[in-house]
């Protein structure tokens, strides 16, 4: 029995090792910041061939931009690394009936924040101040 029950742990872990190698992506839970309480969603992130990652965005529960301020039209994401200036992912693809939005983008880094804010126009410069989700995404 002895016998019998090391081949099932030695099994059990070969199975644990061989699907934590198979890979897959890692998922990252993406909450509202205090402008936008009830938001929530996740961050997906998946290794490329190639070396980058590719990142799928959901969030849900968001309020119209309008609704956070005067002007405001859109949502967009945000990757930012520390001493690099923050660079656009892209507009997130907002829902208003249904209060969603997602968007998938690609990025080199492994290690980086997630950040949505709300904005005038898609094609900002820079992130405003109006930040509705945030996370750090360590792969």
């Amino acid at each position: 029995m002895n016998m019998l029950s090391r081949t099932l742990t030695s099994l059990a872990l070969v199975t644990t090792l061989l699907l934590a190698a198979c890979g897959g992506p890692t998922v990252y839970a993406l909450v509202g910041t205090p402008r936008s309480v009830g938001t929530d969603g996740t961050v997906e992130v998946e290794a490329t061939d190639g070396g980058n990652f590719l990142v799928n965005i959901t969030l849900n529960h968001l309020p119209p931009p309008a609704r956070l301020g005067d002007g405001l039209t859109t949502y967009v994401v945000w990757f930012i690394r520390d001493g690099v200036a923050p660079t656009l992912a892209g507009a997130l693809n907002f829902d208003e009936e249904e209060r969603s939005g997602s968007m998938m983008a690609t990025t080199p880094y492994s290690q980086f924040r997630v950040r949505v804010t709300a904005e005038e126009t898609r094609d900002v410069a820079s992130p405003s101040t109006i930040v509705v989700a945030d996370q750090l995404v360590e792969e």
